[in-house]
């Protein structure tokens, strides 16, 4: 099985196309894991950038493992075989660091297992002096680390092109020093870097976290680390392959963050204000990736905010490149966006409406009227877009059957659009629905909402799909509410949240088994609408953005009120509203 896993390894590295150089001699041995499979870690720009960014260092030497694919997964679980580097097939007990880059709560599980395959304790405290340390960073974590607290030494929180460099300077400063000198060195020498066993939760009689208490020397909060765009180069892939969700695509990041103020949005808030690459440095990393692929990916929470959208668009268009769009804002679909739309041999293309109604697309901040995204499904089929892909999500607080009823108009008068334009053609492209049952995230004014639960989301997929099942060249897909609900399980729980995860790694039982075995009841996590004056686990991380602020808006959002947009003013301080410097 050893020699299978090489041989994977050697057939994926010989498949690659890399702008990368690594550093074989460096002195600190990284691997960096993505906790899902390797297609789908190697679409992930932030794992990329990580990758990068480590192997930048002449200190450092970073490989990638990620998780197995379904076809030997058996093997692992059976104990036949451990994770391996894929570029020197080590197992992970030959690093100095395992660094998680997380981007899912539901990859929690994964990253479990994969600790426990490569034969060490998941939990940290029961780790000896000689295993290698293990961190987590990404999204998913510097969002709420803590259901992961118990299993990782410590925690990256931010963006990484502001913390690699300054944690390689701490490691060196501090590598004589034992597993426990270590880790508080970190903590105190190195921004962003969040030891949890330097922190007690304290939990009232109710079961509700109170205040989480540092020990020693350790900050009250952890400050998120944020980087200014205009120093760095932008986010890109530094390979490309073929076993992607972006085939032979080189993905580039145009901006951080996004101005809409959605209130079911995280990015919206914990990257504000809005920042974008300049042009040109967008444009050299493009030139820098024609000699090995036609096809870029422009990447941002908001493409079309772009501000320099439109030359952009003509400059790749000059240089004979496709272009592809992470996804359209359905109101800023300009003729540049159309034409390089036109002109690539993509012909699926997503906006989000997110609810069917006005009415709740006021209240979760959505600011799209119906005639926005009629107008852009109609000049979106005017210049050959085949396919248009539609998200919507379920379970919005305050939703009703008449939202509902209003996904199913939207969508019939999205086909009579789209069907006006594509008359004289051999066929009609396909809609397709893609409903996401919603889960409310920390940081965002949702964050004192409850989750739906499960048979209520259900019984609205159900009525959905039989509302959309007859129409013709409509197609409705669904996530699995179940699911839904352990995301917001890990989403929003605390540390307690960690034993119900360990159990269903370790005992390999279902999250509803050990729902009903454990004295834990997740729906106090998951069910239950906060208090106004809740202490949020998750706000052992400091975003600058003010907890009075997101409250508001959840105010706002329940009497139906619009929220007003985020705008980029130098040095951010125009309004001062949401408290981020």
């Amino acid at each position: 099985m050893r020699w299978k896993q090489r041989h994977l390894s050697q057939l994926r590295l010989s498949k690659e196309r890399s702008w990368i150089s690594r550093n074989p001699g460096g002195a600190i041995y990284i691997v960096l894991a993505f906790p899902n499979t390797y297609h789908v870690g190697m679409s992930n720009l932030g794992f990329q950038t990580a990758y990068r960014l480590f192997n930048d260092s002449p200190l450092v030497t970073c490989e990638r493992v990620f998780y197995p694919d379904p076809e030997v997964l058996s093997e692992y679980r059976s104990g036949r075989a451990q994770p391996l580097s894929m570029e020197s097939s080590r197992p992970l007990t030959d690093f100095h660091l395992i660094a998680f880059s997380v981007s899912f709560e539901n990859d929690y599980p994964a990253l479990l297992e994969m600790l426990h395959w490569a034969g060490l304790a998941v939990r940290s405290a029961d780790r000896c002096e000689s295993n290698p340390l293990v961190a987590a960073g990404g999204v998913a974590v510097f969002l709420n680390p803590e259901p992961l607290a118990d299993f990782m030494d410590f925690f990256f929180i931010g963006e990484a092109e502001g913390l690699v460099d300054s944690f390689v300077r701490a490691w060196t400063e501090g590598a004589a020093a034992s597993r426990q000198e270590m880790l508080e060195h970190l903590a105190v020498h190195c921004p962003g870097i969040y030891v949890p066993r330097l922190y007690t939760p304290i939990y009232g009689p109710t079961g509700v976290l109170q205040s989480m208490q540092p020990k020693g020397k350790a900050p009250p909060k952890v400050q998120r680390v944020k980087v200014d765009l205009a120093a760095i180069k932008p986010a890109h892939s530094v390979i490309i392959t073929e076993e992607t969700e972006f085939s032979g695509t080189a993905l580039i990041e145009i901006g951080r963050g996004c101005g809409r103020g959605c209130r079911f949005c995280a990015a919206g808030f914990v990257y504000r204000p809005p920042r974008f690459h300049t042009f040109e440095a967008i444009s050299s990393i493009v030139a820098g990736w024609i000699p090995h692929t036609r096809r870029i990916g422009l990447v941002s929470p908001a493409v079309s905010d772009y501000p320099d959208m439109d030359q952009l668009c003509r400059r790749l268009l000059e240089w004979g490149l496709e272009v592809h769009f992470s996804s359209l804002r359905a109101d800023k679909v300009s003729p540049d966006i159309l034409k390089a739309l036109g002109e690539s041999v993509l012909k699926a293309v997503a906006i989000a409406p997110e609810a069917g109604s006005e009415r709740l697309r006021a209240v979760i901040g959505k600011h799209l009227t119906d005639e926005d995204v009629l107008s852009a499904a109609e000049r979106l089929a005017e210049c050959g877009v085949q396919h248009l892909k539609l998200y919507f999500m379920i379970g919005l607080p305050s939703e009703t059957r008449e939202d509902l009823a209003a996904v199913v108009d939207l969508v019939k008068r999205v086909k009579h659009r789209v069907l006006e334009r594509s008359r004289g053609r051999k066929k009609m492209g396909l809609i397709t629905l893609s409903v996401h049952s919603y889960v409310p995230k920390p940081f965002t004014p949702f964050q004192w909402a409850a989750f739906a639960g499960v048979s209520d989301l259900k019984v609205k997929a159900k009525w959905l799909q039989q509302a959309l099942g007859k129409v013709a060249n409509v197609r409705v897909h669904f996530d699995l509410p179940k699911w839904a609900y352990v995301q917001a399980l890990l989403s929003r729980g605390d540390r307690r949240v960690g034993e119900l995860l360990e159990k269903v790694v370790l005992k390999g039982i279902s999250w509803s088994q050990v729902a009903r075995e454990s004295v834990l009841n997740p729906d106090f996590w998951v069910m239950r609408e906060r208090e106004p004056d809740e202490v949020f686990p998750w706000e052992i991380v400091d975003h600058g953005v003010k907890r009075a602020f997101l409250r508001s808006q959840y105010e706002r959002a329940m009497r139906g009120l619009p929220s007003a947009p985020c705008v980029q003013e130098p040095g951010c301080r125009s309004c001062g509203a949401c408290g981020r410097a």
